[in-house]
């Protein structure tokens, strides 16, 4: 796939930005969700969480040897896992407002949906799109993700405030029946040949690498850690601070979509601007502003401390996150461990989860202590990282 995007992956593609509808629901709204009918409880949330991201390591982990010594079974779990966060929809549907007392059981489920789909996701995406191509394809994904997001939010909110929170589930679900219709254009042949003579073998993996690799490594996945400490940490705290500040779903609907906006432009003058000799000084961009926003929430959490905050998040930090994704798939071949593909992302997806998980306890304590001071602490902390993170890119990128 070098100048053009085939069929298996325009199909990924848009079972992607479809599942980026339904995480936009099952994750942003029903945190709201949880806040409201539970009288803003951050511990449940937090436990919520620790037990969503436990639960894809722990699958990201038993799922290797399948995914390796069978490759062409990767679709079908990737299926599998649309199919199982479709009865984690339903569930949302049954519970109702009772959510709150079953959201371990809720949680249980959207882990094992998660775990199923990104562990056949990410290395189907490894081998479906290349390396000439991921730079353009990620991207553009990244933007129509965003494009989505400037549409869907407000839909999502003002239906909510009109209908309810579990009608709309309804919708979602079906959405996920339409991912699941889309996945069959997926070609199976397209994966597996490469690491089929190779066992699935964590320890094997290590023992294999060159000291020059293990170097590199290290640096990818201290990148792991800080992407995951990082990325859905802040993304939920903001979340909880916003709905907090603004009230209702339609609030949190209409900033999403102008955020996301924001987002997008940024994205795209990535896409078309980008080079690898423009790094550090593209980092350094990406680090600052938000630095300087999450001064202004140290001071006073108010609707306008919130709002710049917002803004420099979403035109900085998913410029990180796309990086991330692609150099992480790259990273296959430029290191030369195509036929380790497997346990390569096994370790990159378990430093990740350690990372939210670490990320999540540090919120569940601070919804122990309930002390805005606490709150804010942990804010600075993860914002903190991203300076951090951009420095560990930087050394990867200049290799």
């Amino acid at each position: 796939m070098k100048n053009k995007i085939d069929k298996s992956a325009r199909a990924l593609m848009t079972c992607d930005l479809t599942n980026s509808i339904v995480s936009l629901f099952g994750e942003t709204f029903l945190v709201a969700y949880f806040l409201q009918i539970s009288n803003e409880n951050i511990v449940q949330v937090s436990i919520y969480y620790i037990i969503l991201y436990a639960l894809l390591a722990l699958g990201s982990f038993l799922l290797g040897s399948v995914m390796k010594s069978k490759p062409q079974k990767r679709v079908i779990i990737y299926r599998f896992g649309i199919v199982i966060k479709s009865v984690y929809i339903l569930l949302i549907v049954l519970f109702k407002e009772k959510i709150n007392q079953y959201f371990i059981v809720v949680a249980i489920f959207y882990g094992i949906a998660e775990s199923l789909y990104w562990s056949a996701h990410d290395v189907m995406n490894m081998e479906i799109v290349d390396n000439d191509s991921r730079k353009s394809y990620m991207t553009t994904k990244r933007i129509l993700s965003k494009l989505i997001n400037i549409i869907v939010p407000i839909i999502l909110g003002t239906s909510i405030e009109l209908t309810s929170f579990t009608s709309i589930s309804i919708y979602i679900f079906v959405l996920t029946l339409f991912q699941i219709m889309v996945s069959l254009c997926i070609d199976v042949n397209k994966f597996g040949i490469k690491g089929i003579k190779e066992k699935y073998n964590l320890k094997n993996f290590m023992k294999g690498l060159s000291i020059s690799q293990k170097e590199k490594l290290k640096k990818v996945y201290k990148l792991s850690f800080l992407y995951g400490m990082m990325m859905d940490t802040i993304r939920v705290l903001v979340i909880i601070i916003t709905i907090m500040t603004f009230k209702t779903s339609l609030n949190l609907g209409i900033l999403t979509t102008i955020f996301s906006i924001c987002s997008m432009i940024s994205l795209y003058l990535f896409n078309k601007l980008y080079q690898r000799k423009y790094a550090k000084t593209l980092l350094i961009f990406c680090s600052v502003p938000v630095i300087l926003g999450v001064i202004g929430l140290l001071l006073n959490i108010n609707k306008i401390t919130l709002i710049i905050y917002n803004f420099t998040y979403s035109i900085t930090v998913y410029i990180l996150e796309v990086m991330f994704k692609i150099k992480t798939d790259n990273i296959v071949i430029e290191y030369n461990i195509e036929k380790w593909i497997v346990e390569y992302h096994t370790f990159i997806d378990c430093f990740m989860e350690l990372g939210r998980i670490i990320g999540f306890l540090l919120m569940l304590i601070i919804g122990l202590l309930n002390n805005i001071i606490y709150f804010k602490a942990l804010l600075l902390i993860v914002t903190v990282s991203i300076p951090i993170y951009a420095k560990t890119m930087y050394k990867i990128e200049k290799e």
